[in-house]
């Protein structure tokens, strides 16, 4: 059996080559520069502002003369280093040199999933990102030509981490054990009891990102196993797959219930009843938390009149208070 964290079926991300084909029309960026800018904000007259992971504010005087492509890099990652063929997690923002406004319809601070590979990523970016680290933020200045006419575009690019990163907490007893490997990818280990009776949300890292607000989309890593059998599930970390992003008002309830309010960077280990799960087998949940984006007042949990999850485990088999 294999674990579905949505009621329904969802398509992946479609790959970010055509946005950036959109965005890049028939110019070649160039590489990195030998010297790069490192943990700086302003770059010759382009001031980048905002959390690394956010919609970057970008303010210059426009229009921005025509000149060359560059490639600077804001903020040296400290994660792991982006290699060709492997995952990562981008996330793309496009201002106009002509009037210093957002690009519209580019899917502006949305975590994109996708392969390091010049088919994924475009011939353009591949060199770029190869080689980055996560956690870095770069900026690129590049002349385009639409209609004829030519102008100046700003990116900021934000290589997001591709797995939880913050203070590790304490585990808590009775729940299952969460073992991590040289990757990142966690093993679960259940114990020899009666699984808890209601939801259970259990911090393992404790991230230093926005918390994740009701209705938002959530890019995750995840691993899955049932607690009767401790059969695996679905996993993120398995060979050949990457990163999920779930719409929280289309997953299963104890996964948009456990999620939100988690800070983006957390792990969280969540014991989610039959009842909030698919119906027949309580499930054990290890997710990290790596982006969140979106988010409206009409989503299904909403704000102060939700109901928050419990954040205190329960002995196996009792149910928490509240």
């Amino acid at each position: 059996m294999k674990f579905d964290l949505t009621n329904r079926r969802r398509g992946a991300w479609s790959r970010i080559a055509a946005l950036v084909a959109m965005l890049l029309t028939s110019v070649l960026l160039v590489a990195c520069t030998e010297d790069p800018v490192k943990n700086e904000e302003e770059v010759a007259g382009v001031t980048v502002s905002g959390a690394f992971g956010s919609v970057p504010v970008v303010t210059f005087d426009p229009p921005l003369p025509l000149e060359g492509a560059t490639v600077e890099t804001l903020i040296e990652g400290d994660g792991r280093e982006l290699a060709e063929g492997a995952p990562i997690l981008l996330s793309l923002t496009a201002y106009d040199g002509d009037d210093g406004g957002l690009v519209e319809g580019r899917d502006v601070g949305i975590a994109r999933t996708l392969m390091l590979t010049p088919e994924d990523v475009g011939e353009d970016l591949f060199p770029v990102l190869s080689g980055a680290r996560e956690g870095s933020r770069i900026l690129v200045q590049q002349p385009i030509e639409e209609d004829g006419e030519q102008r100046m575009l700003v990116l900021v690019l934000d290589a997001l981490y591709t797995q939880a990163r913050g203070e590790a907490l304490a585990p808590r007893d009775g729940l299952p054990t969460v073992t991590l490997g040289d990757d990142g990818a966690p093993s679960i280990a259940v114990p020899d009891a009666e699984p808890p009776a209601a939801l259970v949300v259990a911090p393992l890292i404790r991230g230093e990102g926005q918390q994740v607000r009701p209705g938002q989309d959530v890019t995750v890593q995840y691993t899955g196993v049932e607690w009767e059998s401790g059969e695996p599930y679905d996993s993120t970390w398995e060979g050949g797959k990457v990163p999920q992003t779930v719409r929280l008002d289309e997953t299963i309830d104890g996964l948009r219930d456990g999620l939100v309010d988690q800070p983006v960077g957390s792990q969280v280990l969540l014991v989610i009843p039959p009842g909030q799960a698919h119906g027949t087998d309580t499930l054990v949940l290890v997710v990290d938390i790596l982006a969140a984006s979106g988010g409206d007042e009409g989503s299904v949990v909403g704000g102060a009149e939700g109901t928050a999850p419990p954040t205190e485990a329960p002995t196996a088999g009792e149910t928490p208070a509240g």
